[in-house]
């Protein structure tokens, strides 16, 4: 993977810490009333589906339900991240959704500010770590590299910190086990010179334990898993599981269906779990989905083969041809991990 990339990744934006829907019962941790914890789920799900727009309003209509908490700015901060990064991929350059991310970002730090004067707790810090890495990616969108490098180092101490206070707030693994892991990535003499130290190993398996157990960012924590064992670190079975609930509740957005059929055809399309992922990204096809035109994806190849096999019956076939077509552009950080 490119090192401009991996760098990127490292910085914890806040799609990587962006806590993800909760739904259980009894008080939100968060300090959440219904109402705001129904707009912040929304606007979870909707920008995974890449529905900005809409995204940013639930985000806004939350935000003045309970303007004194952290979260649903943090939220907010999300939807432009995701929008940002999505025009990177399309090469857009959409200088309005900058400056009300810039916007965000100032009155999240103010908020975060407060709340950590007033709760002094792990979570607080959650919070500005979330911030902090947010505005350390767009930082990096933007060319500006040391100010991004520096509000990543400054996250995952925050995130550290938020461990130290709270050893039992699994969402800050979500972060600290995406920095432990593309740190790992880098080469030894880049994390030499930036005083890096990492453990890819260690970092998956602090994602694995935020997935397992974690709140509102347990399932953000498997959607990195679905691509970090996909496209990076290829674990196609362990990898299963993720890729198969990422599709499912997003089908819309296109880099979950391309890492749907990656996932299918680096497991093989002799075992039926692979065949399903690839019948499913059909139906959507079917229904009239396509990928937006920067975007290279066409699920024809593997599906003939898969519907062959399917015919065929149970039983090892080789198979034949086996290439498809999933050349293309990279997949987004925004879309292919919220």
């Amino acid at each position: 993977m490119p090192t401009r990339r991996l760098l990127a990744l490292l910085l914890l934006g806040c799609y990587v810490l962006l806590p993800a829907p909760v739904r259980a019962a009894g008080t939100d941790p968060d300090g959440l009333q219904p109402a705001s914890a129904a707009l912040v789920d929304a606007c979870f799900d909707d920008y995974n589906r890449l529905r900005f727009a809409q995204s940013e309003s639930e985000a806004r209509q939350a935000m003045a339900l309970q303007p004194e908490l952290p979260l649903p700015l943090i939220y907010l901060q999300a939807s432009l991240t995701a929008e940002i990064q999505e025009d990177a991929t399309a090469r857009r350059d959409d200088g309005a959704a900058l400056a009300r991310f810039d916007s965000a970002t100032a009155q999240a730090l103010g908020v975060e500010a407060a709340w950590e004067a007033a709760h002094h707790d792990g979570r607080s810090q959650l919070y500005l770590g979330t911030s902090l890495g947010a505005r350390g990616l767009v930082s990096m969108y933007r060319g500006h590299l040391f100010s991004a490098y520096r509000d990543g180092k400054k996250a995952a101490a925050a995130l550290r910190l938020a461990k130290r206070r709270d050893p039992g707030l699994l969402d800050a693994d979500l972060g600290l086990g995406q920095y432990l892991y593309y740190c790992g990535r880098l080469s030894g003499f880049l994390r030499l010179i930036l005083v890096l130290h990492g453990d890819v190993p260690g970092g998956i398996a602090l994602l694995t334990d935020c997935g397992a157990g974690g709140g509102r960012c347990a399932l953000l924590a498997r959607l990195v898993l679905a691509r970090i064992l996909v496209e990076e670190a290829p674990d196609y079975g362990r990898a299963l599981p993720y890729v198969s609930e990422a599709e499912e509740r997003y089908p819309e957005n296109w880099a979950y269906e391309r890492l749907a059929l990656e996932e299918a055809r680096g497991l093989g399309l002799q075992r039926p779990e692979s065949r399903r992922l690839v019948r499913a990204v059909g139906v959507q096809w079917d229904r009239g989905w396509r990928p937006p035109d920067y975007v290279q994806l066409d699920p024809g190849p593997l599906r003939a083969q898969a519907e062959a096999l399917d015919q065929a019956g149970p039983g090892p076939r080789p198979l034949s041809g086996s290439s498809s077509t999933l050349s293309g552009a990279d997949a987004s950080p925004a879309s292919a991990h919220p």
